[in-house]
């Protein structure tokens, strides 16, 4: 829970911040995320989940922000908004027998991040991107056999997620104005003991994100 708070203080001082500096670049995209619990312990300290053998859909993903040059135009600072939709086919255990189930889950979340340009060739650049996010439940449900469970109404899974983000990423300048970029990204969220109606429970949602999107030079050219 801590870290939860650090990181809201931390993305809301960002947004003040940004919100008095020039940003250089709106950006926009669009992609696949897909998601599995990790580390998952329940609330009588034991481990009860089984992803093994289940295949993870991809469900998409939309993000849309500022990016600002920070240093020698190598390195960028990003700040923006974010649609994550996710299944995550899973198992638990009653007794010995292995029963399946599904969650459909929606969040939308507020990132924040340093982006830097590693290799640069012509046109293209290679980059590595790191950053934080966090990330509110805005749907959710719960089904195995003929049961349903209303995550969202019945709060059984913590409605807050802090992530830590990292991955690489190509970019490439179409003309003076406008750059197109393709990421591949990989988000932790941290793994605490979770306030919801599961008391003691604790897991980590990881997920990897595939997108595209454009880069738009918004900068005012002085008049002369």
């Amino acid at each position: 829970m801590k870290k939860k708070k650090i990181l809201c203080t931390l993305l809301f001082v960002v947004l003040v911040t940004t919100g008095t500096t020039t940003a250089q670049q709106l950006y926009v995209s669009t992609g696949l995320a897909k998601a599995s619990f990790e580390k998952y312990i329940n609330s009588s300290g034991g481990s009860a989940l089984d992803n093994s053998g289940y295949i993870k859909p991809e469900e998409s993903l939309f993000e849309s922000g500022l990016r600002f040059k920070i240093y020698k135009q190598r390195l960028h600072f990003g700040v923006g908004l974010e649609y994550n939709k996710y299944t995550i086919n899973t198992s638990f255990y009653s007794g010995n027998l292995r029963i399946p189930t599904t969650y459909n889950l929606s969040y939308i979340g507020l990132k924040a991040g340093l982006t830097y340009d590693a290799i640069r060739w012509k046109k293209l650049k290679v980059q590595a991107h790191i950053g934080v996010s966090n990330s509110w439940l805005i749907f959710g449900t719960n089904r195995f056999r003929n049961v349903f469970v209303d995550i969202y109404k019945e709060r059984t899974l913590n409605r807050i997620l802090a992530s830590f983000n990292r991955g690489l990423g190509l970019e490439y300048e179409v003309s003076k104005k406008i750059s197109a970029f393709l990421n591949y990204t990989i988000a932790s969220s941290f793994n605490e003991i979770n306030q919801d109606s599961n008391k003691g429970e604790t897991y980590s949602l990881k997920t990897t994100k595939l997108s595209i999107g454009l880069l738009f030079d918004i900068t005012k050219k002085s008049k002369k």
